[in-house]
């Protein structure tokens, strides 16, 4: 480990240290995080270039005559491509309400709640310096931050308030439910909810996929893990945390093995 102690709050790196933590990985994203991300992407990609093409009235569509022509061509008919976008909906609500049955009491409940979108004095710090920072109207460094930080949690809290928005305004539409100005309103709240998530999704590809500073935390949407340096640098609170519950499991390795060689000693002594 680079420390001999762990800090309790960011202190300058030598250059070693820097180097040797660069070197070392840190598994930020279980598996199952990182199929549903690129399961969530994928869907979105298919649902978002189907809808666009089922908005066909002047007055609400957002694409030009020649991509809506386009798919109705590509799907056969404007009713395929509707109930492609049905399908690929439901497949993706049933999907997630597996994951969320299955997967809340033993890791989204503590992934979701404490590390996702639960925010502190930390985030509300960050949240309010990263705005000045923006209007160049403050010199004040950024507060340290855990596994997420605040921005990506607002976008997170976004998600999560719009996502089962989406899900119900599309259970009532596909299923035609109540009643007839339900639906009507329903699709209202569905398109509202989706240009929501749009918004930020917009954002969130760019300072994940695009922004360099952020580059590490896309590729560990691929491999699951970032260099220590990364960690340290943009999410100390959750490195130390990490490098605590390590310490701790060093600890007890390392008592647990000095009394493994000590009922050793203590047979053959008998002997």
């Amino acid at each position: 480990m680079p420390f001999e102690t762990i800090p309790a709050a960011p202190v300058p790196l030598t250059a070693e240290q820097a180097g040797i933590m660069a070197q070392q990985q840190v598994k930020k994203h279980h598996v199952a995080v990182v199929l549903l991300h690129w399961f969530n992407a994928i869907v979105w990609l298919v649902e978002l270039t189907t809808g666009a093409a089922l908005l066909v009235n002047p007055a609400y569509s957002v694409a030009p005559q020649w991509y809506l022509t386009m798919m109705a061509d590509m799907f056969g008919s404007r009713a395929n491509l509707l109930r492609f976008h049905i399908a690929t909906g439901l497949t993706w609500t049933v999907v997630f309400l597996v994951y969320a049955i299955f997967g809340w009491r033993h890791y989204l409940h503590a992934e979701v709640l404490r590390k996702e979108i639960g925010l502190d004095k930390d985030d509300f710090d960050w949240l309010r310096i990263r705005t000045l920072l923006l209007i160049n109207k403050t010199k004040e460094h950024l507060p340290p931050q855990g596994a997420y930080n605040a921005g990506q949690k607002m976008y997170a809290l976004l998600v999560y308030t719009m996502v089962p928005l989406i899900m119900i305004t599309g259970l009532i539409m596909t299923f035609h439910l109540i009643a007839t100005s339900v639906v009507a309103w329903a699709m209202v709240l569905h398109f509202f909810a989706a240009g929501m998530v749009v918004s930020g999704l917009m954002i969130h590809v760019y300072m994940g996929a695009v922004f360099p500073e952020e580059r590490p935390a896309f590729y560990s949407m691929i491999t699951g893990m970032v260099d220590e340096l990364y960690a340290y640098r943009h999410h100390f609170k959750w490195w130390r945390e990490v490098r605590l519950q390590q310490q701790e499991w060093e600890s007890e390795l390392a008592a647990n093995n000095t009394a493994g060689n000590q009922q050793v000693e203590g047979a053959t002594v008998q002997r």
